[in-house]
């Protein structure tokens, strides 16, 4: 076999070469009996194809419009789109438990208490974020939770809550004047003295005002003539326009440093300044402790609108004064009324017509 090796193989291909032709014969054979038409008739008259009722159903359905009835899910029947799944969240697992549960955003307790699930659903809002409620949608400077308290379109920048719960209060300016009712020329001849004052100047302790005011280096503007009861006091200058003298009354005081009586002259004065529309009275020629009570203060508020795109916009507001929110804006609806170091309060009316104050606190 080792000589003839070559002869065997030849031998082996040869059988395999006939077997293949075998069945190649074989399978031919079986496709002609599987096609034979045979030439006499079966006897029937019946012609119908098998199925053909289903095909003409199919394509006569193709021709009318496919509707897909909404789905609806758990006792309240909500409807799910056909084509979106339900949105689930996941809780963390209890104590004790391995698995996180599925939380339906519509069945089950809120994402975000206190809004309710459905209110970001209606508003097309994504409660997935973890801090979804600080969120603010539109831009509009109000956070999701804040829209959702005061009952506004979260998704709409020209829908949102009152102005005023985004007003702040960045800085406290004021400015001093010293009027000194200085002397008297007999009966309804009088002269005044009207001297500008640092903003520092209200917050110094008592001495150091009472220092400030005896020094002779203030820059005071005085009435050029003497004046009667009625008439303005400063013609030009500093307080120009500004105050006015109603009357002077003769009243009885006690020196506390003698425990003495004595009669001194009061002049009643009228602040003419729309925002101040008050009347004071000031002794004339008050000592150097008294002399502070007679300053009259111009206070301002620095203001912040931090919503609607009037972020970091500062402006000032004189106290007792209306102003626009925002700013410019041609209905002055809101009072400042009172202006302190380290809060301010506004006055303004709510949507019921009723009027309110509100205290801000600085920045």
């Amino acid at each position: 076999m080792k000589k003839n090796y070559e002869k065997l193989i030849l031998a082996i291909c040869a059988l395999a070469g006939v077997g293949v032709a075998y069945l190649g014969y074989s399978n031919n054979s079986a496709l002609e009996t599987d096609f034979a038409v045979s030439s006499r008739g079966s006897g029937k008259s019946d012609t119908a194809v098998d199925g053909a009722a289903k095909v003409s159903a199919t394509l006569a359905a193709l021709n009318q419009p496919v509707m897909l009835e909404q789905a609806k899910i758990g006792d309240s029947k909500r409807p799910v789109d056909n084509f979106v799944g339900v949105s689930l969240f996941a809780k963390k697992p209890a104590k004790g438990e391995k698995i996180a549960k599925p939380v339906d955003p519509v069945l089950d307790s809120p994402i975000h208490p206190p809004i309710p699930n459905i209110w970001w659903l209606e508003n097309r809002i994504d409660p997935g974020f973890g801090d979804s409620p600080t969120r603010d949608e539109d831009g509009d400077g109000f956070t999701n939770l804040q829209e959702y308290e005061a009952k506004t379109n979260p998704a709409e920048a020209k829908d949102h809550p009152a102005l005023i719960n985004k007003l702040q209060f960045v800085k406290y300016d004021s400015i001093g004047f010293f009027l000194w009712f200085s002397s008297s020329l007999g009966a309804d001849q009088y002269q005044f003295k009207v001297a500008e004052l640092p903003g520092v100047f209200e917050f110094a302790p008592p001495a150091k005002q009472e220092q400030f005011l005896a020094e002779s280096s203030l820059q005071y503007n005085r009435t050029k003539n003497f004046i009667s009861s009625g008439s303005i006091i400063f013609d030009e200058g500093l307080c120009a326009g500004r105050f006015r003298l109603k009357s002077v009354s003769v009243k009885e005081t006690l020196n506390e440093a003698t425990n003495l009586k004595s009669s001194n002259e009061f002049a009643l004065i009228e602040d003419l300044a729309p925002y101040k529309g008050d009347s004071f009275e000031i002794p004339k020629s008050p000592s150097r402790k008294n002399r502070p009570a007679t300053v009259r203060y111009d206070r301002s508020a620095v203001l912040v609108l931090d919503a609607i795109g009037q972020q970091g916009k500062e402006f000032k507001v004189r106290e007792n004064s209306t102003f626009a929110l925002p700013n410019g804006a041609p209905e002055k609806a809101y009072r400042l009324t009172k202006i302190g170091a380290e809060s301010i309060s506004v006055e303004f009316k709510d949507s019921s017509g009723n009027t309110q104050t509100i205290e801000i606190k600085k920045n």
